[in-house]
């Protein structure tokens, strides 16, 4: 009976002492929060349009000064080709458009048969259809 006593009295002991350091552990964190809670400003959109690339190469110009420009990657597009035209529809590398759409930079103007013509600002190209065609069959009997 003595030992269930002490161990009774020890254990209620370390429960107390322990939640002493607990609730000053749970302030210590609260005023850890609250610190965080205000916004952060960061970095103002503006201020990020005005950096400077970091992929700048320099070219030196006649004069001997260091000119930049910036790197663009090139994209190779396959060449527009004129699969087959209906009416003022034209499929063009697989799919339709029609008089006025726009493919790439140009505006398809006028579709005939067998043939698109095609104008951008600065081109004007007109694209033919295919006369042979292996996937077409004409069977006459």
């Amino acid at each position: 009976m003595k030992k269930l006593l002490i161990i009774a009295i020890a254990s209620s002991l370390t429960v107390l002492a322990s939640s002493n350091v607990s609730a000053d552990s749970h302030a210590q964190i609260n005023k850890q929060i609250e610190e965080i809670k205000p916004p952060r400003t960061g970095v103002k959109s503006a201020s990020v349009l005005h950096t400077k690339s970091p992929f700048l190469l320099y070219n030196t110009d006649k004069s001997g000064k260091k000119k930049s420009y910036a790197t663009k990657k090139r994209v190779k597009l396959p060449p527009l080709k004129m699969e087959s035209s209906i009416n003022k529809n034209v499929k063009i590398n697989g799919k339709w458009y029609k008089e006025g759409d726009r493919v790439r930079q140009y505006t398809i103007v006028k579709v005939a048969s067998g043939k698109a013509l095609l104008k951008s600002k600065k081109k004007e190209i007109e694209l033919f259809q295919n006369q042979k065609n292996d996937k077409i069959n004409f069977n006459v009997n």
